[in-house]
């Protein structure tokens, strides 16, 4: 089984970037994960970073404890941080993380926040992590749709993040799922999603012959949107195929 990814990010309309992603490779299983950070131009670009940083550091299995435990330590060192410059105490960041093992054809996603993982095959949407954040809890309740939901005043307010406090904590996929040729994902910060639809987001994929022109033609989508005072973006790209010869993340390319 082969993977191929593309990663791509940008300012938006603000100062700075405040995003960040990346990818690892431990043994037989391969990593990829976006971050976006809370708490303004420092604190919230230093929350991303440290979420990378131990993702990238402690993604050694397929086990969903596994990853449990590495979001509950990644939560300690940014409440750590917190305490230690007061200056950062409101610093915090999301996590969209995705964990393929290609010799077993298998994968498993976790998330905190708002960044999003989709699962694409066949031209569908096979599954997409749910926002933990005020408008999808009250889309999911069915008291706004989710048109509503993309213009609600509280769009940006978070229910559950690295760094917050409150009852909503992180979520990881029960069992990791059998992967087939063809098969797509996209991890991206709200930036990307709240200027794409979810049917462009599939048609893009459908009408791109490589995972490189798909992330390349969100981007664009996101540049056309017209959307005032646009949020930073990113958007990471894998694809899966059966052929073992596509290019595949090795620990050298860290």
């Amino acid at each position: 089984m082969g993977i191929s990814y593309f990663a791509i990010t940008g300012d938006g309309e603000r100062d700075c970037n405040e995003d960040c992603h990346g990818h690892a490779c431990h043994g037989n299983t391969v990593t990829f994960a976006v971050s976006d950070g809370i708490g303004g131009q420092t604190g919230g670009a230093i929350a991303s970073q440290m979420v990378l940083q131990m993702v990238r550091q402690h993604a050694q299995s397929m086990d969903r404890n596994d990853m449990l435990q590495n979001y509950q330590a990644i939560e300690r060192e940014i409440r750590l941080r917190q305490q230690q410059h007061p200056e950062y105490r409101k610093m915090g960041a999301t996590v969209a993380e995705l964990r393929i093992d290609p010799v077993r054809q298998m994968a498993i996603w976790g998330h905190f926040g708002d960044s999003r993982i989709y699962w694409i095959r066949n031209g569908e949407i096979m599954a997409m992590t749910s926002d933990h954040s005020v408008v999808k809890s009250l889309a999911a309740a069915g008291l706004i749709s989710e048109h509503e939901a993309l213009l609600h005043a509280k769009k940006n307010v978070l229910l559950g993040a690295f760094g917050m406090a409150g009852d909503v904590e992180p979520e990881v996929l029960a069992t990791p799922v059998y992967l087939a040729d063809g098969d797509a994902f996209l991890l991206c910060t709200d930036g990307l999603w709240n200027c794409i639809p979810d049917r462009d987001i599939l048609a893009l994929r459908q009408a791109s012959s490589t995972v490189e022109e798909w992330v390349r033609q969100l981007e664009l989508q996101v540049k056309s949107s017209t959307l005032s005072d646009k949020d930073n973006y990113t958007a990471l790209g894998v694809w899966v195929t059966a052929s073992s010869h596509d290019r595949t993340v090795r620990p050298d390319w860290l």
